[in-house]
């Protein structure tokens, strides 16, 4: 919008799609929830990145100077509700960010594969995906996660379970991620009270383990003795 020679505002110049888009932005950093932070592999002995999964399905990179240099900025105000100043976001850029899963990101975990550093993510949909972390680094992607191109090395979902008359169950959602890279598995606690093992290499399921009521939401992988536990249900179980 621009001034008129009367004081007035001319709509001619109105960019209703660039003010939808900045009201939802505002409405998204105001209720976003952060499920599972992550510090990126690095050859310093001190970590340099965090790795963000956010209800909105995204997952984000972060570096650490970046984030502390914008806290350390003096806190700007934006809004004024019921004639009380509210602080407006600080803010920090990512070096990269996706739209990693439809609805909510629950968790992620990094999994070294030889040379190769995969980044685990699971989310609502039910999708295990494992990206190539430095592609990731190395993509172009900032700001906006719509329609980025960026594919995941691995797309693993939870099976659908089949009922009456043939008709299947939606995927039960994936709420957390253990990684055995000593057996090149990566493991997931799923809605369906169920956990499952992933060979990386093939991307076929190894296992299903079973023994809740409810959904599970942990899991651990323990390397030492290669065996698996998890809980909900107010039940921890351990699986040989």
């Amino acid at each position: 919008m621009v001034t008129g020679d009367h004081g007035g505002w001319d709509a001619r110049d109105w960019d209703e799609q660039g003010y939808r888009k900045s009201i939802l932005q505002e409405r998204g950093l105001r209720c976003r929830t952060v499920f599972r932070t992550a510090f990126a592999p690095s050859q310093s002995p001190n970590p340099e990145t965090v790795v963000v999964a956010s209800s909105d399905g995204a997952v984000a990179s972060y570096s650490l100077a970046s984030c502390i240099s914008a806290a350390s900025q003096p806190m700007h105000v934006d809004k004024v509700v019921n004639q009380k100043t509210l602080p407006g976001p600080l803010l920090a850029e990512p070096l990269f960010i996706i739209q990693g899963h439809k609805g909510p990101a629950y968790d992620l975990k990094f999994y070294w594969h030889g040379e190769e550093c995969l980044l685990f993510s699971c989310g609502d949909d039910g999708h295990l995906r494992g990206w190539n972390w430095k592609e990731l680094l190395n993509s172009d992607i900032h700001g906006d996660i719509q329609g980025n191109s960026l594919k995941p090395i691995l797309d693993l979902a939870n099976p659908q379970h089949e009922g009456p008359w043939g008709a299947l169950s939606p995927i039960p959602e994936n709420n957390a991620i253990a990684i055995d890279e000593q057996e090149g598995s990566v493991f997931s606690a799923a809605g369906d009270a169920c956990a499952y093992s992933w060979d990386v290499e093939t991307g076929k399921q190894k296992v299903v383990f079973k023994g809740h009521a409810d959904y599970l939401h942990c899991i651990t992988a323990c390397k030492s003795s290669h065996q698996l536990d998890f809980s909900h249900d107010n039940h921890d179980a351990i699986f040989l």
